[in-house]
């Protein structure tokens, strides 16, 4: 499920437009960098559903809240409380179905989308297998703080299944 951000084929020359025909329009033509988050789509808000804004609080290990954390203390409440999430998918294998995949706020168009967006992102472990989906989708399940774990990520979702 690579994507890869097309621009537009014609560039604004002079009042007008010039079709894509000089070296420097060939290479805005197609862009393989991954697209700004401005442009990428959020996932739709939920009732109920944790927002994004609120996980990408996390970050490097600092001190904070009297502890040395990778979280504010708002968000350490929140380890192991069930959560709902409003995502989209990245799949880790190629499958139509998956138990284990990426969950993020911010629509992927590339593994290069999700460097700098790491608060936004969830590892999920699903109950049942999920159908890979370019839609946006709507989990309910465990959220985990990968507080000191080797992972660059900092969330999990346990026990995650659909709503």
């Amino acid at each position: 499920m690579q994507r890869r951000q097309f621009l537009s084929a014609f560039t604004v020359a002079a009042g007008g437009f010039a079709l894509a025909g000089t070296p420097v329009a060939a290479a805005r033509a197609m862009s393989l960098e991954p697209a700004p988050a401005h442009l990428r789509l959020a996932a739709p808000p939920a009732d109920g559903a944790l927002d994004w804004e609120l996980l990408a609080a996390a970050g490097p290990e600092r001190f904070r809240d009297g502890a040395i954390s990778r979280f504010p203390a708002t968000l350490r409440d929140l380890d192991g409380q069930p959560v709902l999430l409003s995502g989209y998918m990245m799949p880790i294998r190629q499958e139509a179905e998956h138990r284990e995949f990426l969950l993020g706020g911010l629509q992927f168009h590339c593994a290069g989308c999700m460097m700098g967006d790491l608060g936004r992102i969830v590892a999920v472990r699903s109950r049942k297998p999920v159908a890979l989906t370019g839609n946006p989708l709507q989990l309910r399940g465990t959220l985990r703080l990968l507080e000191g774990q080797a992972s660059a990520l900092y969330y999990r979702l346990d026990d995650a299944r659909p709503v």
